[in-house]
Parts: C-alpha cells; structure tokens; sequence
C-alpha cells in the first residue's frame, strides 16, 4: 500500500485534516448533488430549488425539495470511512474533519472537530429577508432562530428550545415560534458565501496540520477547493481518496482510486497501527 520509508514520514503527522468531500457520503447512499437531480426532480434546474431567490419566489417547493433529501439522510449509516476517521481520535491524533457534505455523518460517526463548510441539512435557521427585515425599523436579533425580527412582533415566551424541536420534514414550511420568520435548511445555497466564521476555522486548521487527506472531494468548488492546495504550499504531505484523480493527485504522496470505505481502515491500521 505504502512503502516503509513514506509510511515512518507519515507516522509523525499528530495534526491531520480529512477534507471530504460527496465521494465520502456517497458510499453511505447519499446522493451527490448531480444525482439528487434525478428521479422525483428529474431535469429541475438547481437555480430552482437551492438558491435564497428561489425560497423567496416559491419556499413550499424548496423546502419540499430538501425535505426529501433529508429522509435519506437520516436512514444513511456512517460507513467503515467515517468510523475509521473517528477512530484516529482515539489513537491520540489531532483530527480536524473539513467537509464539504451536509448530512451530519461524521458527527454520527463520533469525529469531535468537524468543520461543515457547506452547512447542515438537518439543522434549521430563519430566512432572513434584510431588506424587509430594515424596512420599518432597526431590528432585533430573535432568541429563538437567530434571525432578524422586529421587535414588535417576538414572543417573549419563546426561547431557543421552542425551536430547536422543530424539523426539516414532509408539511407546510414552519415558522419561528417566536418571530414568525420562515425557516430554511442551515446549508449554503448557490450564491451564498460561506459563513465566514466557519471558513476561517477551516483555513486555520490547514495552516496548523502536519498532513492532508482528500477524501472523495472533487475540489471544483471554490473557496473550499483552495484549503489543500494551501497545505501544498505549505509543504504539508497530502494523500487522496477517490475514484477518479483530480488535478491534485499528481503532487499526491499517495493516490487510492477506491471509495474510502474500503481503502481507510487499512490505511490508517498501516500508518498508525494500534499498539
């Protein structure tokens, strides 16, 4: 698999980031994105169903459309990919998990530090319309969703518990319990940027790691395709999981072209062998 001198260079790496990408989910039975848009959706234009513009024009469509994406997600299980980078944490490597997916599975699997670039389909947040929000007056942040609200309209009653039971299910769209607002998928739509919190931990992970695993990522979409090109710079050894090889793969200490179910177990067994 490795040879022994690449194998004792990789076996210093404590700081390790796993960048995933669809490949990684997709052998869990979630469809990437191109396959979503087959079957029950089949030939809807993404710009009709994943965009803030179009939940504004048409909110019961979208959220329809996410809601069955999410029944997927929950009944997929963490394959044996996820389980072993989880397992890393317990053979006393500093694991940060930077994913591209939405569907919480290395949360499931019990991986600690994950940055979810894209967001979460399973967790929920308030559309925010600013331009109404600002209309009439200076508004509040809503203890419940997070979202804008003016301050006439909140339910003092409510707290963030009222809303955190609410779920992205079959059914009319839901509203904040406290402010009212439309609620929405917590995950990045096409022309939103990344929250940049969430970036900013992401490039500080890479620029502290000591090795880079791509992971089932296509490293098409920007600004997440640039995080292992920065540990490249950087000097940082990086190996890639995936079917097909991207442009990175030829400055690649190591290339599988197999899914990571199959080729992470026994990757990580060789570099850091249980003792």
């Amino acid at each position: 698999m490795l040879d022994a001198a690449l194998v004792l260079r990789l076996r210093q790496a404590r700081k390790v980031v796993v960048f995933t990408g669809a490949g990684m989910s997709a052998e869990s039975g979630i469809p990437t994105f191109r396959d979503r848009m087959t079957g029950l959706w089949a030939q809807v234009d993404p710009m009709e169903i994943a965009t803030p513009w179009a939940f504004r024009a048409q909110p019961q469509r979208v959220w329809d459309w996410h809601a069955h994406l999410a029944r997927a997600v929950r009944t997929a299980a963490p394959n044996a990919g996820h389980h072993a980078v989880a397992a890393l944490e317990l053979r006393g490597i500093d694991v940060t998990v930077i994913t591209q997916n939405i569907d919480n599975l290395h949360q499931r699997a019990g991986s600690t530090r994950v940055v979810e670039l894209h967001g979460n389909l399973l967790r929920l947040k308030s559309f925010v319309d600013e331009e109404a929000a600002f209309a009439r007056s200076v508004p509040v942040i809503c203890p419940a969703c997070g979202g804008y609200a003016p301050a006439e309209v909140l339910d003092g009653y409510v707290g963030r518990e009222d809303f955190s039971v609410i779920e992205l299910c079959d059914g009319p769209v839901p509203r904040c319990p406290a402010c009212a607002a439309l609620l929405r998928p917590d995950v990045v739509w096409f022309g939103e940027p990344l929250d940049p919190e969430t970036l900013d931990a992401a490039w500080a992970a890479v620029e502290a790691c000591d090795m880079l695993l791509a992971v089932g990522a296509s490293l098409e979409v920007e600004p997440a395709a640039s995080l292992p090109w920065r540990a490249l710079q950087r000097g940082v050894p990086l190996l890639e999981v995936n079917p097909s090889p991207t442009q990175l793969a030829r400055h690649c200490v190591a290339g599988f072209r197999s899914g990571a179910a199959q080729v992470l177990p026994d990757l990580f067994d060789v570099i850091w062998p249980v003792r």
